[in-house]
């Protein structure tokens, strides 16, 4: 009977084993370190893109403020010069005029409505959270919180614009104020396009006119501060971010 000889393999050292398991260690966290980077860039270059529409969002408000308060202006003329006609004792001479700007003041109008594309988006999305800086984080919560307050003033706007068209309807004969919308300019007007000459029904319409006089006011008081918190804020994000 043959006796065979059993070879055996020398048992690793504890620190083979070691040495094993750091380098593994070490190519995990590794790969860790190079997903974080990674992911850490792509938030930094979202950032960046973020800011940049936030800082042209910002740029177009302060033109929409600037524009609201030139058309006001407009605006303001019509009603002082509506109010002036209607209670002029001699307003049947200036039927033409007087019904052209009644008619002309709705359309004339637009409602102050701020840029905020790229703050809702980032308030839906959850990334907000992306601005890193804290100045101008809380400085952008804080605009766009404070331009709320611009809709009650729309609103107001469009109530009273309503009723402001009804009570046109009360004066005015139809036809005239067609071909006056239709052409955008004064039409020839008769005494019978002047429907009434009852000093209550005159007065609602110059009442109406007045207050939607003081619902373009505030909302421009309101845009005038919006406007240069804007500019302030521009400013700062440009300041911050190295921005143009």
């Amino acid at each position: 009977m043959e006796v065979h000889a059993h070879t055996h393999t020398a048992r690793k050292k504890w620190t083979h084993y070691f040495w094993e398991f750091l380098m593994l260690f070490l190519a995990v966290f590794c790969g860790f370190l190079a997903e974080y980077q990674l992911e850490h860039k792509i938030e930094r270059d979202k950032e960046k893109v973020y800011v940049q529409n936030l800082l042209e969002d910002l740029k177009a408000d302060t033109s929409i403020y600037s524009e609201y308060t030139r058309n006001n202006k407009v605006l303001f003329n019509s009603i002082d010069t509506l109010i002036l006609l209607i209670k002029s004792q001699e307003r049947k001479q200036h039927i033409s005029k007087l019904a052209f700007t009644a008619r002309m003041i709705l359309p004339k109008y637009k409602a102050l409505y701020t840029t905020d594309r790229t703050y809702e988006e980032m308030k839906s999305s959850g990334t907000l959270r992306l601005i890193r800086n804290k100045l101008v984080a809380n400085g952008v919560s804080l605009y766009y919180y404070s331009v709320i307050d611009l809709k009650k003033y729309n609103d107001a706007a469009f109530t009273w614009g309503s009723d402001f068209g009804k009570e046109m309807g009360k004066v005015f004969d139809a036809a005239l104020l067609l071909k006056i919308i239709k052409e955008k300019k004064e039409q020839p007007a008769v005494s019978s396009d002047l429907l009434t000459e009852d000093r209550t029904t005159l007065n609602e319409l110059g009442t109406t006119a007045q207050y939607l006089y003081g619902a373009f006011l505030l909302a421009e008081k309101i845009g005038n501060e919006r406007n240069i918190a804007a500019q302030k804020l521009i400013e700062l994000i440009k300041k911050e971010y190295h921005l143009k």
